[in-house]
């Protein structure tokens, strides 16, 4: 008997805080699929947990859950001491501001004061120097008087009760520094739950690091630990919504040191800037939905050339937003003025439709509900029943939701242009502050701006960004990644890099299923890799040693059109780039709307003159359903191919000129492209693989789970550090699907 994964930690550490433990459920013998996976750095995602677990389904007793203070710092369990990483930690220290099962744990300096914050059992008067009231000390109740007892250059900590909630209180501008690499200051959780303390913000930052008040530049050596913030002004379904909100955290000064890990942050931002020269790192945290009505948003925007690494996070629905399709975030929020108008009337575009409404009849409204019920009933006449709805939240905005329209920028109120006549609506409505959270070309996931190579980004789940997954636009290392419904899912190079910089590292062990248009354009690319003559600000961005292996890109499903699975292209030459043992596997279309016309490519190369060392070999790319498998706009020149396989469904030679298995402005028979290329030893044939038609949904099957991405998603954003399964990591669902590209015997 076994516990039932997907609730072990979260059971288990329950069962220790209520003095209970938790029950044996379910044989394994038919349990199917994988059991987890390797985290960063060969750690088991899941160690630590079901291996511990006896036969009987009960805990094993150690130093981090037997309620005595083994290590004589004053800190009793996993609930107080952060040198346990959970419950079945055997020890309580030993290791200091190192990785622990994947997960980094602490223990206090002599010279570490150590403070509690508690909304539900704090008071201000309190000291702060106790997680509970004992008489004499006990915990504060607010962040504010909490941060006052911290002092610049000390290894303090600050920790939160866990499962307490703050609305509307910051972090303020952050002003403190630890000693030292070995001595950060520490911000983090205790308690007895096992939820994240939740702050819900509304217009403002979380966390800022910025100039002022007297604050050192330098801010350094900072541990930020197990928060939860959400944008609930952002929130569609909160009624606080306006549309609009600060960051989850901004660092804006110079320094650097600073490791996040175990934070969920929700339709905000994370925001790392400025000149540090110390090291980033970011990990096992969650970041999901952040968008902007007015301007740019991802999910995590950084611009620092201090070494950055991303490892085993989650990136969700990254700089867009489909609940709704229009907010106007201004408008007058007093009913009895538009209660004072009969006769209104306002124009609607609608998905690019334009719509008049008029004759609308305010007359009877007690409340904005009213009004936006009025408005919501006078749209729907006009545009269809149940085309709209719409509401006056709390926040005072408008928020319009069109379920059965596209999510695109074409909404807006505007005015009448209709023949009746009527009191124009504009001013009530104040035009001027409406916007739409559609996907555009400057919105993703994650889009990292500098870091000459110095950036990492491994293990991570990355998912359905708005025109992307990640612009690692200074390269670096990108490897262990999984991508799912990005319109793009890795992006070396940019003509918007800083000039007279090259760009190289490895793009290698990815997994990339599918890809999505974006709002403004139809999309399908898998990895793009661009070198640029001159950059927006003059001079060369140049590729330079770079390789790309071990990839697999997969079954592209939602994108419609721009399909390249793996692509080279700009306007500046690459050198010294290595493509090989990927695998591409039905980048194409389901259905193709016009079977002449199979115009999606497995690998692009459109490299410029100049392009020297470019080597593509031992790839092997499969199209099962039609579609290219190579195309060149300069018959590959600068490269050598060879030991490729090549396969598509699509007829060789060709028939027409769009469609075929290899593309020289046209399509063209694989003895023309070999003959051309000079590619050598290249395969003509279908590979059978063990089951090359896994998914993100079969992979939920095999778990025995609803068999959807939405399913999937839905689990990877409950991760963290106390509900931390390895089905829902990057590494499993890697693992799976590439079990399914080996080779049938």
């Amino acid at each position: 008997m076994r516990l039932e994964r997907a609730g072990v930690v979260l059971g288990l550490v329950l069962g220790l805080a209520l003095g209970g433990l938790p029950t044996a459920c379910d044989s394994d013998s038919e349990t199917p699929g994988p059991t987890g996976g390797g985290g960063v750095g060969g750690q088991d995602a899941d160690a630590g947990v079901d291996a511990q677990i006896d036969g009987d389904g009960a805990p094993p007793i150690t130093e981090c859950n037997d309620g005595e203070d083994n290590d004589g710092d004053g800190l009793v369990d996993w609930q107080l001491d952060l040198g346990c990483y959970g419950p079945l930690d055997q020890t309580e220290g030993g290791l200091h501001d190192e990785l622990d099962e994947g997960w980094t744990v602490f223990e206090a300096g002599s010279n570490t004061a150590i403070y509690y914050v508690s909304s539900s059992t704090g008071d201000d008067t309190y000291s702060g120097l106790a997680p509970e009231w004992d008489g004499t000390d006990g915990p504060k109740q607010t962040v504010a008087a909490a941060i006052d007892l911290l002092v610049d250059g000390k290894p303090d900590w600050l920790r939160f009760k866990r499962g307490d909630q703050w609305v509307d209180e910051t972090m303020g501008n952050w002003s403190i520094s630890g000693s030292s690499a070995d001595e950060p200051v520490v911000i983090a959780t205790y308690g007895d739950s096992t939820e994240r303390p939740r702050f819900e913000v509304q217009d403002a930052t979380w966390l800022i690091c910025h100039g002022g008040g007297g604050a050192s530049e330098q801010r350094s050596h900072v541990r930020l630990l197990g928060v939860h913030v959400v944008m609930v002004s952002k929130d569609p379904d909160d009624l606080r919504f306006t549309g609009q909100g600060g960051s989850c955290l901004q660092w804006l000064r110079d320094g650097g040191d600073l490791l996040i890990e175990d934070i969920k942050c929700e339709y905000a931002q994370l925001n790392l800037q400025s000149d540090p020269i110390l090291p980033f790192t970011v990990r096992r945290s969650v970041f999901t939905k952040s968008y902007s009505v007015g301007s740019h948003a991802q999910n995590m925007f950084t611009s620092i050339g201090a070494p950055l690494t991303i490892e085993e996070n989650l990136f969700n629905h990254g700089g867009w937003n489909d609940d709704f399709r229009l907010v106007l975030w201004e408008s007058v929020s007093d009913h009895q003025q538009w209660a004072a108008v009969s006769d209104g009337r306002f124009g609607l575009d609608l998905a690019g439709d334009h719509y008049d409404v008029a004759g609308v009849d305010f007359s009877a409204a007690a409340s904005m509900d009213d009004v936006a019920s009025t408005l919501e009933t006078a749209i729907n006449v006009v545009v269809g029943a149940n085309a709209v709805t719409l509401r006056f939240t709390q926040g005072g905005a408008f928020q319009l939701r069109a379920p059965t329209h596209p999510s695109d920028a074409n909404y807006g109120i505007t005015a009448y242009g209709g023949g009746t006549a009527g009191t124009d609506l504009d001013a009530l409505f104040n035009l001027g502050s409406q916007g739409v959270p559609e996907s555009t070309i400057f919105n993703r996931n994650m889009y990292l701006a500098y870091g000459e190579g110095h950036t990492t980004v491994r293990g991570n789940i990355d998912a359905n960004g708005a025109s992307g997954g990640v612009q690692q636009r200074m390269g670096g290392t990108n490897e262990g990644n999984l991508f799912l419904r990005n319109p793009h899912a890795v992006i070396f190079g940019s003509s918007q890099n800083l000039p007279d910089q090259t760009i190289g590292g490895v793009i290698r062990d990815n997994v990339v299923l599918g890809s999505r248009d974006i709002d403004t354009q139809a999309q399908g690319s898998g990895i793009v890799v661009t070198s640029s003559a001159t950059t927006d600000q003059g001079g060369p961005s140049l590729i330079v040693d770079l390789e790309i292996s071990g990839n697999i890109l997969a079954h592209n499903v939602h994108g419609t059109a721009n399909f390249k699975a793996i692509s080279l292209q700009g306007d500046g030459p690459h050198t010294n780039v290595t493509i090989h043992d990927n695998i591409v596997y039905d980048w194409a279309r389901p259905v193709w709307p016009d079977p002449m016309d199979q115009r999606s490519y497995g690998m692009r190369l459109n490299c410029a003159q100049g392009t020297t060392g470019v080597e593509i070999h031992h790839n092997l790319l499969q199209q099962p359903g039609g579609g290219f498998l190579m195309t060149s706009g300069n018959n590959a020149a600068g490269a050598s191919l060879h030991d490729n396989t090549y396969f598509s469904t699509a007829p060789d030679p060709p028939d027409v000129w769009s469609r075929g298995w290899f593309q020289l402005g046209s399509s063209v028979p694989m003895t023309e492209w070999l003959n051309t290329t000079g590619e050598t030893n290249a395969t003509a044939a279908e590979i059978q693989f063990v089951d090359p038609d896994r998914t993100i949904a079969t992979y939920m099957e095999s778990l025995g789970e609803d068999g959807t991405y939405e399913a999937f998603i839905e689990q990877a954003l409950l991760q963290s550090k106390y509900n931390w399964r390895g089905d829902y990591t990057a590494a499993a669902v890697n693992a799976y699907i590439r079990a399914g590209f080996e080779l049938a015997n």
